[in-house]
Parts: C-alpha cells; structure tokens; sequence
C-alpha cells in the first residue's frame, strides 16, 4: 500500500514522519454521504440587521411626520432628558477624575443639567434654550462678518459661508424657535427615511449574506450603495452632453437655448398680462433655465469649476435678457388688467417657506429623472411645478410700472426655486451615483466649500420667507377664529340674518350680512372678538337688506 511521508518540524527541529493513506481517504471521501441540509424559508434571509435597522428607522420617520403634535413633545422629552444625562455623566467624570476636568467639567456638567431640567419642566424651556443658542450664533456670524470687512480673514470663502448661516439661523432662533423646531424635527424625520430607505435596500440586496450583513455599519452601507449607484463613465458623459453646452456644435446648442428662452419669456409675459393661468403654464413647458441650473449641480458634485462657472453665468444672463425683455414688453403692451389684481402678480409676490419646499421636491424630481432614463418625461411635470420663467416676466412687469416692492417679491421667488432646485439636486445626484466615490473623495473639500456657499444662501434666503410664512399662518389663524366669533356671534343676536363674508386684516375685521333683521349692537362682538384675537380689534358690520317680491297671476296683487 503505497504511503505518502510529509517530514514536520516538531521540538526545535525534531523531524517525525506523518503518514496519511491516500487510497483509504480517496474510499472515505467516495463513500461519505452528504450531510442532510436544512432550507431555510425564504422570508428568514430578509430579518438582516441592515433591513431591519433600515424598516426601524423610516417607521421613526413616518411616525414623525403624521404625527407632528404628538412627535414634538417626544422629541422635546428626548432632548431634555440627553442633556440631563449628558449633565450627570459629566459630573460623575468630575468626581473620578479631577484633575483632568477640573471648574471646566463642574460648569459644563451643571450647564447641561440645568438645561435639560428647564427644557423638561418649563413650557418655553425650549424657546429659551433656543434663543441663547440663537444669540451665540448671531455673535458668530457678526464675528465672521467684521473680519470679512476688516479683511482680516484667513479664509474669505469659509467666513462667507459662517457668517451666513451663523447669522441667518441665530436671527431665525431669536425670533422664531417655533418655526426652527418644526423645520428641525421635519428634517431629521426625512434624513430617517433616506437613511432607512438605503439600509433596508442595501439588507434586501445582501439578504444571503447574513454573515456579512451583521456586522455591517451605516458608514460600510453607505459605500456600499454609492458603489452599487455608479452609473459608471459612459452614462455620465451622456448626462453630461444633455446639459453643458460643450463642443461639439456648441454655438447651436447655445442658440437653440437662447431662442427658446426668449420665446419662453415673452409667452409668460403675454400670460401674465392677460392673467391666464393655461397659457403661462405653456410657457413654464419651454422655459430652458432648468437646465443650466441642474448642469451647476452635477458640476459641484463631479469638482468641475469650469463648468460651475459657465452655467451660472448662463443662468445669470439668462435672468438679465429675461427681465429685460419682460419690461420692453411691459412698455409696448398696454396692461388690461391692473397689477394689483392680477392673479399672476400677487400669487409670485410673496413667496413663503412653501415655495421653497415646492422647488425642493421638484429640484429632486429633475435631478432624478436627468439620471434615470425610465423616468425622463417627468421633466415636463417638474417644469411646471417650479416657476422660473414666470416670477422673472412679474419682475420686469413690476419695475416698468414702478412697483419696486413687488418687483423685489418675484425676484425673491426666483432666488428661492432657483437656490432650492441646486441643493437638493446636488443631493440626488451624489445619492444617485454621478460623481464616483474616487472623485468625491478627490474633490471633497471643493464640494463641500461650493455646497456650502449655496446652503448659506439659502439660509439667509429664507429669513424672509419665514416672516412672510408667520405672517400667513397668523392670518390664516385669525381669519379661522373670527369666522367662528361671528358664526356663533350672529347665531345667538340675529339668527335671522346669513353671513355673507368675514374678513380680517391686522387689528380690522370686517362682516358682511344680509337679511331683514335690524343690526344688533356691534359693541358685544368687537368685545369677542378681542377676546378670542389675543388683541385689541376694531370691527366693521355692513348689512345688506334683503326684499322679496312676490306677484300671483290668479289674483293679480303683489306682496
């Protein structure tokens, strides 16, 4: 029988010889039988940890968002009992270690105590917590801004960008925590269900691969998926040739730009002086600027500063011709209908947090369906969700007549949509695989820099909008109240006469009713009205008699 001998080194070089039967481990191996293996069912391979984090997280987030009144006072509870912790743990340091913490650990430690204790039992611990975080920030961004006009920054670009952001949210936390804790609490509950939404995407794509998976961390699930998104160099170049206007046949594709912007904006222009709501809708199918703006996004996320460049100086001089033209128009055309009660003026010339969360959604719809070929036709829909040529033909409208006011309205809206479809695009398209990792990485800081600056735009463009939002929502709020003061107002003093219209604006309300009853003595309901108002409100009631006539033919009076 034939032996195989492998020579072992065995107690510093003592060789013993290992012998092995081949042929009887060739007659084992050919008589083992398999070892009976249990299938599992189908729907265990999808209980990974990454899907089941990724199903956790976008329930949080779900429940967030239908349930804001019930989700604020948790997140307040949640926040409040952190620092509470935080507090206590640092306190507990301080004991064990003193020397290495010292007054600096006591303080921050009683500070975090403190402030969670305030959050959790005082009804405006959050607002004041708000407020002195809102008045360290605005202190920072004034900082940043004095060095930028003493021009004594290090770096001009990273003070631009604190100074506009510090200030803008320090300005916003003074004034309206509300509003801040809202947009918060909403940002974090969409953060959830995109996190989720990749967790549980990357779990169902590995679901046979348990072992992997387990061990997995949302860093490690976020490579993966940008690594599974990449659309690779062919279709990114395809991309690409759809919106930079680059050689070959470059002076045509600016051409056919230019021409259909200007047809575009004399559309709109014509619309809004007629105030037709179909036909501007038509120019917003042609309007041309999306596509510049979609092509600065894919260059911020890629670093390519050329392309940034020429595609904001596109849609710069796109925003110039067209309000250029939109006045020319104005002065040549005779306006039917006055500004003041033109539809298409006053929807664009108070724009609010709404429209900036409209151009957020539709910035991502249109960086989405420029990187997806199977939704592609979804551009037009996104065109018309957004207005961009619309608000520039109001511009020039406004400044030919004169109205400066509304002229700076329809600009603002401009500016909203405009910085609102760049930062969410950039977001689509670094989730949805434009720029590769490699060049994420190579470009970080640039991009982050560039993303930077748009978010400081956005920032200090939406302080205004937030004004305009509070003041909409506070009137809404009045109106509801007030149409409910004079309903039972009414109901109880005259219940023979019909109201006809409630209206408030600031202190006045007004109060159309009709019928044949004698007005009642209006003192009563101003008295309620400034009950319910929370303000002192004068009130104005206008009665509308009502006579009714009534001939018969059989005979022949008239009552």
């Amino acid at each position: 029988m034939p032996e195989t001998i492998r020579p072992t080194a065995k107690n510093g070089g003592m060789v013993e010889s290992q012998r092995e039967s081949s042929s009887s481990e060739s007659k084992s191996v050919a008589t083992a039988e398999p070892e009976p293996t249990t299938e599992r069912p189908s729907w265990v391979f999808y209980l990974n940890p990454a899907a089941t984090k990724g199903v956790l997280m976008m329930a949080v987030g779900v429940f967030i968002l239908l349930t804001p009144d019930l989700s604020t006072p948790i997140v307040r509870a949640g926040v409040a009992i952190g620092l509470m912790v935080f507090g206590l743990t640092e306190l507990w340091l301080v004991i064990r270690h003193w020397s290495d913490t010292g007054v600096n650990g006591v303080a921050l430690g009683l500070l975090s105590l403190f402030t969670g204790l305030s959050v959790l039992l005082i009804a405006d611990g959050v607002s004041l917590m708000l407020t002195f975080i809102g008045i360290y920030l605005l202190l920072r961004g004034a900082g940043a801004g004095l060095r930028l006009l003493l021009r004594r920054s290090a770096s001009v670009v990273m003070d631009v960008i604190a100074a506009g952001v510090q200030f803008s949210l320090g300005v916003m936390l003074i004034l309206l925590p509300g509003a801040v804790i809202q947009a918060i609490i909403g940002t974090a509950a969409i953060v959830l269900l995109l996190l989720g939404g990749v967790s549980l995407a990357y779990g169902l794509r590995r679901r046979e691969d348990t072992t992997d998976v387990d061990t997995d961390t949302l860093a490690k699930i976020g490579k993966h998926w940008m690594l599974s998104v990449d659309l690779g160099a062919d279709e990114r170049n395809r991309i690409a040739g759809g919106l930079y206007f680059e050689p070959p046949d470059r002076a045509a594709k600016l051409g056919s730009w230019w021409v259909m912007l200007v047809l575009s904006v004399a559309i709109a222009t014509y619309a809004i002086l007629q105030d037709s709501t179909a036909v501007v809708i038509g120019a917003m199918l042609v309007a041309p600027l999306m596509t510049p703006i979609l092509g600065a996004a894919g260059a911020i996320v890629n670093g390519r500063k050329s392309r940034l460049i020429s595609s904001l100086l596109l849609v710069a001089g796109g925003v110039g011709a067209a309000i250029l033209l939109a006045v020319v128009i104005g002065k040549w055309t005779p306006g039917t209908i006055p500004l003041e009660i033109n539809t298409q003026i006053t929807s664009r010339v108070s724009p609010n947090v709404i429209d900036m969360a409209i151009a957020l959604a539709a910035g991502a719809a249109g960086a989405f369906a420029t990187i997806n070929n199977r939704v592609a036709s979804g551009l037009a829909g996104v065109a018309i969700a957004v207005a961009l040529v619309p608000p520039l033909g109001v511009v020039g409208l406004t400044l030919e007549a004169g109205a400066f006011a509304m002229a700076w309205g329809a600009f603002l809206l401009f500016l909203t949509n405009f910085v609102a479809i760049l930062l969410s695009a950039t977001g689509i398209f670094v989730l949805g695989g434009w720029a590769s990792i490699q060049r994420l990485r190579s470009n970080a800081t640039s991009i982050a820099i560039t993303t930077g600056t748009v978010l400081a735009a956005a920032m200090v463009i939406m302080l205004p909008l937030l004004f305009t939002s509070q003041g909409v929502l506070q009137e809404s709020a009045n109106q509801a109240t007030a149409s409910r003061t004079v309903t039972d107002w009414v109901a109880e003093n005259a219940p023979d006469l019909a109201i006809i219209q409630t209206t408030t604006s600031g202190t006045e309300v007004t109060v159309r009713l009709e019928g044949a009853e004698e007005l009642p003595d209006s003192q009563s309901l101003a008295d309620q009205l400034s009950e319910d108002l929370g303000i002192a409100v004068s009130v104005e009631v206008l009665l509308t008699p009502t006579q009714s006539s009534t001939y018969s033919s059989t005979t022949g009076e008239t009552r």
